[in-house]
């Protein structure tokens, strides 16, 4: 599996996806990762290491996963995608594929997954060495050109796509993936059921207000109706701005907390501090990337998930808020649309709000609505919480999106699988 994220070494979503897929994946294959070490110290068991003219090649074990590291004065910038993006990051990518090209060959596989495009200059040297490559899309960045560039070309090149979300593949991006026909599928991310529960958080066996009112102390705040945001401040795809200016006006007038987490667009984070500044014992900015397990904590005692975004592929925060028993108010659009049930769509069903996108008066309406229902229905808002997790628990979960990647695994290196139901 090729990626810029893994484990700890990461930005975002990509990370989370690919190390719960590695680890679902183990059972039924070896499974190795490579990428750019980005300078991380990394946990892991170190088991050997080799300097290359152009690279070093370390190779770790990772509860049973192999991971390669590859590193240089470029693969060891900080930052893992440097800005400006489509110079920088670029730059950095493809400096990835042609390490790639130098260590890949002393590398036991035999197929490659690739996790977005990242890896998409050295497929002309993996199609040599006759290893089928599986492309999963986790997004595309049209914003920046030289990126949608490669994305096209690994499109092109691929021997068959998976794309993370069904709305994302058949209606955002519908008229690009109809192109590439029957090599085309979608295979839903998961989320780990067992990670992801109030019962592993910090203060399994309190009430849920008491954790809610123990979490905001840990951040400076008195206890109230708890809205959280986790995510990066994206000017592009997570709708930050779109959830600032609804904030401004919901802040002012009910008297409620909020908790945003997240790194950057510099403009976006210094707006979202401006906002704390102007609102100090209701909302708290913490800009910087908090563990898993601090995230979990944040879900598993905050009332509702704030997930803004303009267009999702697939996203995990929706599914984590859910297994935490935490109700999303998110964006109808992409995989948020696919993975939460709409009270205004049907009530018995629900599991958070959908709002259109990019629409802060919406936003802002949701917000409120869910505030009423909170103080006037609560019996609605437990039942919401309890659809949320079953409904994690019972459709998506990584076992699932492995065993359909192990099919396609078997179908391109031309073997028939048969479940063992």
């Amino acid at each position: 599996m090729t990626t810029m994220e893994y484990d700890i070494i990461k930005v975002g979503g990509l990370s989370a996806a690919l190390t719960s897929l590695a680890n679902a994946m183990k059972k039924y294959a070896e499974v190795n990762i490579i990428l750019p070490r980005s300078s991380f110290k990394v946990p892991w068991r170190k088991v050997k290491e080799k300097q290359y003219p152009d690279v070093r090649m370390e190779i770790f074990d990772h509860n049973g996963v192999k991971v390669y590291t590859l590193s240089n004065v470029i693969l060891n910038e900080t930052e893992i995608y440097p800005e400006p993006a489509n110079e920088k990051a670029i730059r950095k990518i493809d400096e990835f594929c042609k390490c790639l090209h130098e260590v890949v060959s002393e590398i036991n596989f035999d197929i490659v997954h690739m996790h977005d495009f990242f890896a998409y200059k050295a497929m002309d040297k993996f199609k040599e060495m006759r290893k089928p490559v599986l492309l999963t899309i986790h997004r595309l960045h049209r914003e920046y050109p030289n990126w949608f560039a490669g994305e096209k070309l690994a499109l092109e090149k691929a021997d068959y796509i998976t794309v993370v979300g069904e709305s994302y593949c058949k209606e955002d991006e519908r008229e690009l993936f109809e192109k590439y026909g029957d090599k085309v599928t979608c295979v839903f991310n998961g989320i780990d059921t067992e990670f992801w529960n109030v019962q592993k958080s910090s203060h399994p066996n309190v009430s849920r207000k008491e954790r809610r009112k123990l979490t905001l102390q840990k951040y400076g705040l008195s206890d109230g109706v708890f809205y959280v945001y986790v995510g990066r401040f994206d000017p592009f795809q997570k709708g930050v701005n779109v959830l600032l200016n609804a904030s401004k006006q919901f802040l002012k007038n009910k008297e409620v907390r909020m908790v945003m987490v997240g790194v950057g667009d510099k403009k976006l984070e210094n707006s979202s501090k401006k906002l704390e500044a102007k609102y100090p014992s209701k909302l708290r900015v913490i800009n910087k990337l908090l563990t898993k397990e601090e995230v979990r904590d944040l879900y598993s005692s905050a009332d509702f998930a704030l997930i803004p975004s303009i267009f999702e592929p697939f996203g995990l925060v929706q599914l984590e808020a859910m297994s935490c028993q935490c109700i999303p108010i998110g964006s109808r659009t992409g995989g948020i649309k696919d993975t939460v049930v709409s009270y205004e769509d049907n009530e018995e069903k629900a599991t958070g709000f959908l709002v259109e996108k990019g629409d802060p008066k919406a936003l802002l309406e949701a917000m409120n609505k869910a505030l009423v229902l909170y103080k006037g229905n609560p019996q609605i808002m437990e039942k919401m919480r309890k659809n949320g997790r079953e409904r994690c628990e019972r459709i998506f979960q990584w076992d699932v999106s492995s065993r359909q990647y192990l099919d396609i695994y078997k179908k391109l290196l031309g073997i028939t699988l048969v479940h063992n139901n």
